[in-house]
């Protein structure tokens, strides 16, 4: 049995030919796309920040901008060969600010014992006794910490804040985010479901 030219089922209209398009793109773009995801790696400047020495405290402010339709999936900070200059007790604390200067900025807190941040922002992570000897350390937040970062991102900057109760040198740190496409509702993959049915109920039809 001969099959019937495309171009006879369509009755050679371009116009046909066109929605038919139009509708399977349609169709795929309700489509998660996960090959979409997007990683974005920001570095300080200086990377290492000093050094960390003790007698300072620190902010790194950095610009953050998601595309349309795009959310935080994970997000991991990352210190280079990190390490404590002497063998003595030493604490590293790390916060998530919702705002601060943009870039690296120092201030003396005259080798204060505390938590410079304390009750600032969102506790990121803390470090007790890090060794004399460099290690790389990568620290992933959590789902609450991701949604303060995402909030924090809000107006397109956010920021980190460290306190170092010791001297750790390093070989620098950088912030890490991956981010997807927001997922589309049962509802909008119910009918592009339906509608890739349609088609394929109408190709064979036409077959």
């Amino acid at each position: 049995m001969a099959t019937e030219p495309i171009e006879s089922i369509w009755g050679g209209s371009k116009m046909n030919k066109t929605l038919l398009t139009l509708a399977i793109v349609a169709l795929l773009a309700t489509i998660p796309a996960t090959a979409m995801a997007t990683t974005i790696e920001l570095q300080p400047t200086p990377p290492d920040l000093y050094d960390l020495t003790h007698q300072n405290y620190y902010t790194w402010g950095f610009g953050l901008s998601l595309g349309e339709g795009e959310v935080i999936s994970s997000a991991s900070l990352f210190f280079k060969q990190i390490w404590d200059w002497t063998p003595e007790p030493n604490v590293l604390y790390v916060h998530l600010l919702d705002s601060a200067p943009l870039g690296v900025s120092t201030y003396w807190d005259w080798e204060n014992p505390t938590d410079a941040f304390a009750g600032q922002g969102t506790d990121l992570v803390t470090y007790t006794n890090l060794p004399a000897a460099p290690q790389n350390i990568t620290y992933n937040f959590d789902a609450a910490q991701i949604a303060a970062l995402a909030a924090y991102a809000a107006d397109g900057v956010a920021a980190l804040g460290i306190d170092p109760d010791c001297h750790f040198y390093n070989c620098g740190i950088k912030l890490t985010i991956e981010t997807t496409p927001v997922i589309p509702e049962p509802s909008s993959l119910a009918l592009a479901g339906i509608g890739i049915a349609g088609l394929a109920t109408i190709t064979r039809r036409y077959r």
